[in-house]
């Protein structure tokens, strides 16, 4: 069922100015918070970090740099 609803998050991302952007993770993951913005799905957006790890965070909990 996990499976299922991550899929369904991924099927509908928008075209949106923030793509490309940098931005930071207000919590760190695995001790890495810079990153940029690859993906996004309306109440979540997919961050590529500084090491290669993209990863899936609620757009409260990251800072989007213009």
């Amino acid at each position: 069922m996990t499976t299922e609803n991550s899929n369904r998050m991924y099927e509908s991302e928008e075209v949106t100015e923030i793509i490309g952007a940098h931005c930071s993770l207000l919590v760190p993951y695995k001790g890495y918070t810079e990153g940029t913005v690859v993906g996004d799905y309306g109440n979540k957006i997919v961050v590529r970090l500084s090491n290669g790890k993209e990863i899936a965070e609620y757009r409260d909990e990251v800072i989007i740099y213009d």
